[in-house]
């Protein structure tokens, strides 16, 4: 049986372009994912760089006296990779570049994370 963070997670899955959603800690470990395949990575790594990610991204904006980061994107050749804070966590998007579109992954984000947020 599938908790309530797993079916959101799953449905953001199904957006198209989306690869695979982590739930990280900022301790660097995953917390929950979901693909649409079969993946190939080694998720305590990612995890791990998220998380290196994620406070390299705030402390350049602590830095520069821009508050902290809401979404941070990475744009590789065939791939989008967004990384949202949630408080306790890190919520990571993983999407093909032909197949997504940029505004609707950040739209998900910033609508579907204080739902994942109130059920963990």
């Amino acid at each position: 049986m599938s908790t309530p963070v797993q079916r959101i997670l799953a449905d953001m899955t199904r957006i198209p372009g989306v690869t695979a959603v982590f739930i990280v800690s900022k301790e660097g470990f995953v917390i929950e994912k979901a693909s649409a395949g079969t993946l190939n990575i080694d998720e305590d790594a990612l995890a791990a760089m998220i998380t290196a990610v994620y406070g390299s991204t705030s402390q350049l904006g602590q830095e520069l006296e821009l508050g902290k980061p809401e979404i941070a994107t990475l744009e590789y050749p065939g791939h989008y990779l967004l990384i949202h804070d949630m408080g306790e966590s890190i919520l990571t998007v993983l999407a093909d570049k032909a197949r997504a579109v940029l505004g609707r992954l950040r739209y998900e984000l910033k609508k579907q994370a204080p739902r994942i947020a109130s059920v963990l």
